[in-house]
């Protein structure tokens, strides 16, 4: 279903979902309709006039009906970076192909953050069943992506953090060249304007970027207490962008005026006038146009409500759809592991790894009961017009999961941080609708005890798994194989991690809530004495929580290391004029939430393109490029 944007002098298609985010029928689906409606209404949220709207054609060429110098293929984190900085070269013209729609309106406002996954706007994929993971739901792990301006980024919960400066250092000791931690900084500078400059080290942040940083508007005051209760543990608390890591935090968020700051917002709108920028969304690519007599890419292949097309790119194409959606259109292409195309019925164009080196985070819920009914936030209509009147109050955040605490384990090498804790609840949520003053809402949480989750997740995962091809058709889900907890070590690592979530949760810090781990057992693991390390690691593969961190399947590496898909540049081996730029360059994934890595890769693989098409303006005696003036 969608809308206009309000009544604003603008009109674009603004999609509707939160209705059924609650359940489809009764007074919960009613009032959410009504939020989302509300919402849908308001300019200063849905900024109508700096949308895309599809409506313009990409121009014509003169042999091909649509030919534009670059062509970037998905518009979620990286492609909406990528996409904004090559056209700040006036000279040059970028296309921009979105599978999915323009970001709702909803999807910025901090309650709502993950409300998209599930609807429409997300990919809904499924891993093949697991042995050891995801056990309650008969091995299959849900894997939400986004699908729409901003992807992922647009519908998970804004936090911003980097990773270990060790982990950016091994890339390059791996023979990554240009991707040390040194190299990196100044991209993850550029991309950041921090807000929040009292509270961080200044010298490892940037400060008038796209992307505005900054700590939530709200937060419940139990927030602070477990930020005490990690200092109790002895973790120290800061910057954790910083120059260490390590510790606990009321984090910063990518948000502005109260709206989340996804890439689509930070880098697309401001460039939406620019003549040689065209975006076209609800346009799914299918393959790659190769040319086998020179080994390059000519374009790629789409579809839309129209039917399909194909696009030249003069100069590049640059795949920046996801971890499983940049994997799967080289795969379908031709260009991957070459038996495994030959099964799917693919002609062989470059023999590659692509799929492999699949990574991802896991996390397991851990729920708790607190005396704190005054702060378990109901989702009213005076709590929807106090966010829409002052951008305050409890929709303004994600409630407890803007909490944060990067861990050493046990298993942790050199004080780098492994393990990662969130806390969620005290949101204003689906349970906390009071739509009947004898329902549940008021029920739960009008005196009594809430209850919140701590949600451990294991961050240098050692079990490797694979993307693949299901069949040769582009429009076929491939195969998921993440392999979780593959090597048994992960699992004993988690087990650690949720040690230490409990003794954070016996702190004295947490006892003025009275925080009390609940005790009842997991049905699946009741052969297992309760709070022994068997019970817990039952606990971790029965109930796995996969985390929206995936990476790895296009790998980046020398040439000579036989599990490379991409150079340092970015650049597909043996296939002239394609990168990759997104997650899934990753040799090995960070520690730490991927949203900014993947700003920092965009960043700086847009500025490799420059440089590229530079050195050729000189080495070829053609007229340079000129830069807009709308150019940063």
């Amino acid at each position: 279903m969608t809308s206009s944007g309000g009544s604003c002098e603008c009109s674009w298609s603004d999609s509707s979902f939160l209705s059924g985010s609650c359940g489809n029928t009764g007074g919960l689906a009613f009032f959410m309709s009504l939020v989302d409606l509300v919402i849908r209404s308001q300019c200063s949220v849905t900024d109508p006039c700096r949308r895309a709207t599809g409506r313009r054609p990409f121009p014509a060429g003169p042999v091909y009906p649509e030919e534009l110098d670059f062509v970037v293929v998905g518009g979620g984190v990286a492609g909406s970076v990528v996409a904004s900085r090559l056209s700040e070269v006036s000279g040059w013209t970028v296309g921009l192909l979105e599978a999915g729609p323009e970001e709702p309106s909803a999807t910025s406002v901090p309650a709502f953050a993950s409300a998209a996954m599930g609807t429409e706007l997300d990919w809904r994929y499924l891993t093949e069943p697991q042995s050891n993971a995801c056990l309650a739901t008969g091995g299959i792990c849900a894997w939400p992506r986004g699908k729409m301006l901003g992807g992922t980024g647009a519908m998970t919960g804004m936090m911003y953090s980097r990773g270990h400066r060790r982990l950016y250092d091994s890339w390059r000791d791996s023979g990554v060249v240009g991707w040390g931690y040194d190299d990196v900084l100044p991209y993850f500078k550029k991309s950041e304007r921090n807000m929040d400059t009292d509270l961080v080290e200044p010298e490892y942040h940037g400060f008038d970027g796209p992307v505005a940083v900054q700590r939530f508007a709200h937060r419940p005051e139990m927030a602070e207490s477990i930020v005490q209760a990690g200092v109790e543990l002895g973790y120290r608390t800061g910057d954790l962008n910083g120059h260490n890591q390590t510790g606990f935090s009321i984090a910063q968020v990518m948000v502005d005026e109260g709206l989340r700051m996804s890439t689509s917002r930070a880098y697309l709108r401001p460039a939406h006038n620019r003549p040689n920028l065209f975006v076209k969304i609800n346009s799914r690519v299918t393959g790659l146009v190769l040319n086998k007599l020179n080994n390059r890419v000519q374009g790629v292949k789409y579809v839309d409500q129209y039917g399909e097309h194909m696009v030249r790119a003069r100069k590049e194409v640059i795949l920046s759809a996801g971890v499983v959606g940049s994997a799967h259109l080289l795969l379908v292409s031709g260009i991957g592991p070459a038996e495994e195309l030959l099964r799917a019925g693919v002609t062989v164009f470059q023999d590659l790894p692509v799929g492999r080196n699949l990574q991802h985070h896991v996390s397991v819920s851990i729920a708790a009961t607190v005396n704190a009914s005054e702060e378990a936030h109901y989702l009213t209509m005076d709590a929807v017009s106090e966010f829409l009147a002052t951008r305050t109050g409890p929709l303004a955040s994600t409630g407890l999961t803007q909490t944060t605490g990067f861990l050493t384990t046990s298993y942790s090498v050199d004080g780098v941080p492994d393990a990662q804790v969130y806390f969620d609840g005290l949101a204003p949520n689906c349970d906390k609708i009071p739509v009947d003053p004898d329902g549940p809402a008021y029920r739960k949480y009008d005196g009594a005890r809430a209850y919140v989750w701590a949600r451990p997740t294991y961050l240098l995962t050692r079990s490797k798994g694979y993307i693949a091809l299901r069949t040769g058709n582009p429009l076929d889900d491939p195969i998921i194989q993440p392999n979780y907890f593959q090597d048994p070590r992960d699992v004993l690592a988690m087990v650690d991690s949720i040690r230490i979530v409990l003794a954070l949760m016996s702190t004295r810090a947490l006892s003025r809530w009275d925080m009390q781990p609940d005790t009842t057992p997991y049905p699946e693991c009741a052969q297992h004495e309760y709070n022994s390390n068997a019970y817990w690691a039952c606990v971790v593969v029965t109930d796995t929580k996969p985390e929206n961190h995936h990476s790895g399947t296009c790998k980046m590496g020398p040439a000579d290391d036989p599990e490379t898909v991409v150079d340092p540049e970015l650049r597909v081996l043996g296939v002239a004029n394609l990168r990759v730029m997104d997650a899934s360059v990753f040799p090995t994934g960070p520690n730490c939430n991927p949203i900014a890595p993947i700003m920092m890769v965009a960043e700086k693989g847009s500025d490799m393109i420059k440089q590229t098409w530079r050195a050729y303006v000189h080495e070829n005696n053609v007229p340079p490029y000129t830069k807009s003036r709308t150019s940063r």
